[in-house]
């Protein structure tokens, strides 16, 4: 029996040295040819730019001079044939680069493929000396062992044999990892000879020495290491239930493979370290052991990743500095380094840390150290200077979150704030936040100059943290203490800016400092102010950003006043829907038309900015027309401007307010850089509303078949709104918009106006009642032939003097009418002096428009002449 195993075991052991040995002929056997084909193609392309090579000339060489002659003298060294510049060598392809990674797979599958028969073949060793009892369990485990050393042992010695690395000596290094990976866990869970946590070393240390030894076999052997590592603690169950113990294990695999990523860098392997460490800390969120450890862990991941490729300790590096980090990736088409982009996931796992965590009296000891290491990477890193921010911005969103709860299912969101017990310390706790920005933020100032960046995080930052204290202590509720204490922060802001620039010290912060000033006012307004009163002094800051936008002359100054304007006409055009104003409060008037007066007396003060001028100018004509078709409302519905009904006053007001802001949108387009495609694709929609508005108080609110109050007051009547202010509102569209719209709007102009007229001259005669089934006077008859008369020679006189054809036709048409209405209605209908003054009244303007017609013409041709 022992000379079967002996013979087995020789047996095995030939086979895996026979399998090694027959690899390494193989790719040494490709690689003489690949090299031998080389030289083939080398001597054929030399041969080809002999033979195309120019004939030598006999032209005589000057004489040589001293120089020539001392770079002439011989040499030990032969020269070196010098081939010719011919097409073919200018066209030679440059040095391939290094082969994707899919491409190296298709060229080393085999090898790989090798290598993993090689960690099988140790664990079928394993598994058979198990199923036929040849070993106990110690001898079993041990033959594991030492046949993975063994095959470490015999990549090192082909390696050193040959001189130099090869993927076939790295997939046997693999291959023997794995075996050892196999053997200890046998031990574990199958004879449970070892201690669990001697094994969770153990296997660290395996995964560790295979990383180490990527240095030697290249880089694919660092990925079996790297995926063993992390996935450790999931084979080896201690029992402990230690999370904060494995991110600590988690740091220190990281922190080795961040330092092999010095000498043997792969993008994947970079990812890898990424996946495996971010992979644990969304483990540790199952846990609330983590809790009191998650932040650090971030951060101290986050330094890593700076640090241990670069061995910059202290985050001093600058961008030119060459690491790991400093190399490009490209996400969602944009172009990022490395830093960036693992900086971005552990600041967003930082920020959903914080959410899912809410907060406790430890807050700043685990949240304050990432944004200390990123303050400190962006120092000379001009790439990272957004992380600061970064935090900031989603630290705030993250508080805010943990505070919102649903009541009643997901249809109504509510921002509950914090316990009365937590109050006191997160107002501590984010005083003492706010201190650490402004303290950093002014330290990058002092050490780099001032910048907008730096700046305006100092200063804005105590801001934003009095906002989210505001909100997550008080709610939503109004308080004159949270508004005093922002006036008094933007007080201290404005004096210091009116220091500076009355010592004419610095520009910059002088700017930055009134910039906050407003920022604290805004706050200020919105603790105290609700409803109306909040949109009028919002519109009240206008005047000062334009101010600023005139004095600094800064182009990007007019994002905060183009978001203030946008803040306060989205507020006036949506916020009387949500809320509820009195009736008897005539607050449209001051609102609406305090913005628009605000807005008016800034486009005044920007004068000397045109772009921005013009874009003032167009938010005034918009803030205008909402505030006349506000002021109509409240006049004809006794103050309950936004009733829910939908009769021909609303459609009226529709109609010119739709029509309005379609204009203020076309002129806002004219005068936008960035958004004119969007405000001209908005107007086009207004103007279809406006027209479909037109089209139910035509049709289907029409007083003629409908029993719609128009009053009794002659002109000045709801038919003036509903059906006279849509003519001019086409005119000004016809004017003022695109040049394509112009003929239809004119025709659209011509047949409101006819109608309006009609219907006036009905109400005229009718009185309130404008419906067809009541009977039509002589009076009435007559008004329309003189008032259709009228208008046709004003319309074909206006056309000859100012030579408009289409204008022409439409009154000669509108004559045609007339005349055909004279002769066939009047006629018959009319009598007595009706009739009389009806043919009068046509043939007097017949041969008074004829010779007007002949003068007009005369005219225009003896000024053509002259």
């Amino acid at each position: 029996m022992g000379a079967e195993i002996n013979l087995l075991v020789l047996l095995a052991l030939g086979i895996l040295i026979g399998a090694v040995l027959g690899w390494v002929s193989f790719f040494r056997l490709g690689q003489l040819r690949n090299e031998l084909n080389g030289l083939r193609d080398e001597l054929a392309r030399l041969r080809r730019q002999t033979a195309l090579a120019p004939p030598p000339t006999s032209t005589v060489a000057p004489a040589p001079t001293a120089a020539d002659t001392t770079a002439t003298e011989p040499s030990s060294r032969p020269p070196r044939p010098q081939a010719p510049l011919s097409a073919e060598r200018q066209t030679a392809p440059a040095p391939a680069r290094r082969a994707h990674w899919l491409e190296s797979l298709k060229e080393n599958w085999m090898i790989w493929l090798g290598g993993v028969s090689v960690a099988l073949a140790g664990i079928f060793m394993v598994k058979y000396s198990i199923d036929i009892g040849l070993l106990g369990p110690k001898a079993r485990v041990t033959l594991g062992i030492l046949t993975g050393l063994a095959l470490h042992a015999a990549a090192e010695w082909l390696r050193r044999r040959t001189g130099g690395s090869h993927p076939v000596f790295a997939a046997l290094a693999g291959g023997a990892s794995i075996t050892l990976y196999a053997a200890l866990l046998a031990a574990l869970h199958l004879y449970h000879l070892l201690d669990p946590r001697l094994v969770f070393v153990l296997l660290a240390l395996v995964s560790l020495l295979t990383m180490a030894l990527a240095l030697l076999h290249g880089p694919e052997l660092a990925m079996i290491g790297l995926v063993g590592a992390y996935v450790v603690p999931v084979l080896v169950n201690t029992g402990s239930h230690n999370m904060v113990g494995v991110m600590i294990y988690s740091l220190i695999i990281s922190g080795a493979a961040l330092l092999l990523l010095r000498y043997v860098f792969r993008y994947w392997l970079w990812g890898g370290v990424l996946a495996g460490s971010l992979g644990w800390w969304l483990v540790s969120l199952t846990t609330v052991q983590a809790e009191a450890f998650r932040g650090i862990y971030l951060a101290l991941l986050a330094w890593g990743m700076l640090a241990i490729p670069a061995l910059d300790w202290l985050l001093r590096n600058s961008e030119t500095d060459t690491a790991a980090g400093a190399r490009p990736v490209r996400v969602f088409g944009q172009q990022l380094q490395l830093n960036q982009l693992g900086l971005l996931l552990v600041t967003f796992a930082w920020s959903f840390s914080i959410y899912r965590q809410g907060f406790t009296p430890a807050a700043l000891w685990l949240w304050s150290p990432l944004v200390v290491v990123l303050f400190l990477a962006a120092r000379r890193r001009d790439s990272l200077a957004v992380l600061p921010w970064l935090t900031l911005a989603l630290q705030w969103l993250a508080w805010l979150g943990s505070a919102i709860h649903f009541d009643g299912g997901l249809h109504r969101l509510v921002l509950a704030g914090l316990p009365a017990e937590q109050q006191t310390a997160f107002l501590t706790f984010a005083g003492l936040m706010s201190l650490l920005y402004v303290a950093l933020a002014l330290w990058h100032n002092r050490e780099r100059g001032l910048s907008h960046g730096w700046l305006s995080l100092a200063l804005l930052a105590p801001l934003a943290w009095l906002a989210l204290a505001y909100l997550l202590v008080n709610g939503l509720s109004q308080s004159l203490l949270w508004s005093v204490l922002a006036l008094l922060a933007g007080g201290a802001y404005a004096t210091l800016a009116s220091v500076l620039v009355q010592r004419q010290r610095s520009e910059l912060a002088a700017l930055w400092l009134s910039l906050g000033a407003n920022f604290a006012y805004a706050l200020a307004v919105t603790m105290y102010f609700r409803e109306a009163t909040l949109t009028l002094a919002l519109a009240a800051q206008l005047l000062s950003l334009s101010w600023l936008m005139k004095r600094y002359r800064q182009p990007w100054l007019g994002w905060p006043l183009k978001a203030l304007l946008a803040v306060v006409v989205i507020r006036l055009t949506f916020n009387p829907w949500l809320l509820s104003y009195p009736a008897h409060v005539h607050w449209s008037l001051w609102t609406y038309g305090g913005a628009t007066l605000f807005c008016a007396l800034s486009s005044l003060q920007t004068r000397s900015l045109p772009a921005l001028q013009r874009w003032l100018e167009a938010a005034t004509l918009q803030l205008l027309v909402l505030t006349l078709g506000a002021e109509v409302r409240y006049q004809l519905y006794d103050g309950a401007i936004f009733i829910h009904r939908y009769g021909l006053t609303e459609a009226a007001i529709n109609t010119s307010l739709w029509a309005g802001l379609a204009l203020a949108y076309y002129r806002r387009g004219l005068a936008s850089a960035h958004l004119a495609t969007l405000y001209r694709v908005a107007s086009r929609i207004l103007l279809i509303m406006s027209l479909a508005s037109y089209a139910v108080a035509a049709v289907i609110h029409n007083p003629w078949w409908s029993a719609e109050h128009i009053g009794r007051a002659p002109v000045f009547n709801l038919l003036l709104l509903a059906y006279g202010l849509p003519v001019i509102m086409a005119l000004l569209v016809a004017r003022y918009h695109e040049p394509d719209l112009r003929r239809p709007e004119l025709r659209l102009a011509g047949l409101a106006l006819l109608l309006f007229a009609a219907l006036e001259i009905r109400h005229l005669w009718q009185g309130g009642t404008l419906s067809l089934n009541a009977s039509t006077g002589d009076g009435e008859l007559y008004t329309y032939s003189v008032v259709g008369l009228l208008m046709a020679v004003a319309a074909m006189l206006t056309a000859t003097r100012w030579r408009l054809p289409g204008l022409y036709r439409a009154g000669l048409g509108l004559l045609a009418g007339v005349i055909a209405k004279i002769f066939l209605i009047d006629m018959s209908g009319l009598q007595g002096l009706w009739r009389v003054a009806s043919f009068m009244g046509l043939g007097l303007s017949l041969l008074g428009l004829a010779w007007l017609h002949q003068r007009m013409q005369a005219g225009n041709r003896n000024a053509a002449e002259s």
